[in-house]
């Protein structure tokens, strides 16, 4: 999608004229205020992923460069979260042919798929649950697009921590240990984690030999050491063991695919996002509908304020559920679903009462919820090329397996899929039902905005059902509210719904630092709320933000606050 001719001139001018008089040193911080840099900026789940992505851009890479960069040392520092055999979206912005295009790296369902072979706990984790790894092919597909760094040079800083050891961090040692009665019972997982059947400590150098070799595979082979080659082989082979579905046709035959943005508009900025079976649609839609709204007027997190956010998330959450999910299966009615029009429908259907929304199935709700595994990133290198990138596992360490001989967590995308019905709204089967070599909807949804043809904010996050709310939000409060990137992330959210789909729920819980009167208005109008101190909904969103100055071509960051984000600038 090329964006009109008049986009970054003058934004390329500014950043360059300051570029040429920055000193070449680093900032990297855990936030709890804005970064500015004016060469080149990685916002990213973990610390060490943001350097690697800022040393490549120090050294003349692109934003591709560095996306790939800080993606393979994610796969270390963030295993739990995302790999080379997950999946993922990303947005490009190529500033030099102004434009905007999108890929999809989502895996499929292996050919053998079948729903009548799953149940609840099959395709939730174990050798059935993955489907076919996308992410290694994508992040490949955009290096051809837009790299200029050695593909092997961007596998240097992860295969050294596989090698050598990465110190484990104190929320890594966290996960790793909470998941020991549930996954310690695999033998490929606890081989992988385990040090003496136990959680490595906080600061221990955890060596991954196997993935190590693994990457030197990738590194200097590329992608067909998988999908045509000895890793794959290897893959193969665990998934005829173990009772997968992944064959060696089915990695053969992956491909990712390159489309157009979808688009919409909210206080005269362009917004885009990657297309279903994206979920950048609903948090889009959710914009669509605030837009016909003075929220500054209504009072930032004030009841009439946050209530009107509730109901917008519920009707977008909804359409997402009845229709988002692979084109090349099912009509997805995506122009339609962000005209303004059907806003204009939607916002005239919420009254001064919650919208009394319920799933008409309930066989899963008040189930345990897993967690969610997925990491976004935004990126601007030198020359204002940007990424906005999602990449996921779906769980925490996604099957819970790891493929013996290749030291890879293997996704498990097909807990994505609905087994035969749509809970919410009886139809059998829906758009969310499995099939062979379909792409399950994922709530990963990345996105940019544009402010007279220059681009203006980069955002996407992570956390399942939280994602597009959570990444709403932090929009609204920039444009709205005047606030910077920051304090945009790290404000109080409302939380909305279940981490789950087919959890069915529909609480709303405030975080601290909105006001007690608040939540009793909210009851008052009928919104079913959380005890005070127990969110039914563990997750918050996981957002991540580049704002761009548009008079110096600056660029403002921020990272999510809680957790092992972080930000690198220079």
């Amino acid at each position: 999608m090329t964006i009109p001719k008049t986009s970054t001139r003058s934004l390329l001018t500014g950043a360059l004229a300051i570029a040429a008089t920055a000193t070449v040193s680093s900032s990297v911080s855990a936030l709890d205020r804005a970064v500015i840099g004016t060469n080149g900026m990685v916002v990213a789940g973990h610390p060490l992923a943001a350097q690697a992505g800022l040393r490549v851009l120090q050294a003349g890479g692109t934003a591709c460069d560095a996306a790939v960069a800080t993606a393979t040392v994610l796969s270390i520092t963030l295993t739990d979260m995302m790999g080379p055999a997950g999946s993922g979206y990303v947005l490009y912005w190529d500033s030099k042919k102004q434009d905007l295009s999108a890929m999809d790296y989502n895996g499929v369902a292996p050919a053998a798929t079948d729903p009548k072979k799953f149940d609840m706990a099959k395709k939730l984790r174990g050798p059935m649950a993955p489907t076919v790894p996308g992410a290694l092919k994508g992040w490949e597909a955009l290096h051809k697009k837009c790299g200029n760094q050695p593909w092997a040079s961007l596998w240097r800083d992860a295969i050294a921590y596989a090698d050598h050891g990465w110190p484990v961090d104190s929320e890594s040692a966290f996960h790793i240990k909470r998941h020991i009665p549930e996954l310690g019972i695999n033998e490929s997982w606890a081989k992988e984690f385990l040090i003496n059947n136990d959680a490595p400590a906080p600061g221990y150098k955890l060596r991954r030999p196997e993935l190590a070799a693994t990457y030197k595979a990738f590194a200097s082979k590329g992608s067909n050491a998988l999908y045509n080659g000895p890793v794959g082989d290897k893959l193969v082979a665990f998934m005829k063991k173990e009772g997968g579905l992944i064959t060696k046709v089915d990695l053969a035959k992956y491909q990712v695919k390159w489309l157009k943005p979808i688009q919409t508009s909210y206080r005269g900025y362009t917004v885009y996002g990657a297309p279903p079976s994206s979920s950048s649609i609903t948090w889009m839609q959710i914009l669509n509908i605030m837009d016909g709204y003075d929220v500054k007027a209504l009072g930032h997190n004030s009841a009439d304020y946050l209530h009107r956010f509730i109901e917008a998330s519920k009707r977008s959450y909804m359409d997402g559920y009845r229709f988002n999910g692979d084109p090349a299966f099912v009509q997805v009615p995506a122009d339609k679903l962000l005209s303004k029009e059907y806003a204009n429908e939607q916002r005239g259907k919420i009254a001064d009462t919650a919208w009394a929304i319920k799933p008409v199935k309930d066989a899963y709700i008040n189930q345990p919820q897993v967690g969610t595994a997925t990491s976004h990133m935004v990126i601007i290198d030198k020359w204002g090329n940007a990424i906005s990138m999602t990449n996921t596992l779906g769980t925490f360490f996604g099957a819970g397996v790891v493929a013996s001989g290749t030291g890879m967590v293997l996704s498990n995308g097909m807990d994505w899929f609905d087994i035969d019905e749509n809970i919410w709204t009886g139809e059998k089967p829906g758009n969310l039902v499995m099939a062979p070599g379909k792409r399950n909807r994922w709530t990963l949804a990345p996105g940019m905005l544009f402010k007279d043809g220059k681009l203006a904010m980069l955002v996407g996050g992570a956390g399942a059902e939280s994602t597009m709310w959570g990444i709403a939000q932090p929009i609204i409060n920039a444009i709205d509210f005047g606030m910077d990137p920051q304090t945009a992330l790290s404000s109080p959210r409302f939380r909305y719904g279940d981490i789950y789909h087919y959890t069915g729920g529909t609480e709303v819980w405030l975080e601290p630092g909105i006001k007690p009167d608040v939540r009793e208005a909210l009851i008052a109008k009928g919104h079913k709320m959380s005890p005070v101190n127990e969110p039914r909904i563990s997750a918050r969103g996981t957002t991540q933000m580049i704002v761009i100055d548009q008079k110096s071509g600056s660029m403002i960051g921020g990272a999510a606050p809680q957790g092992r984000d972080n930000l690198a600038a220079y």
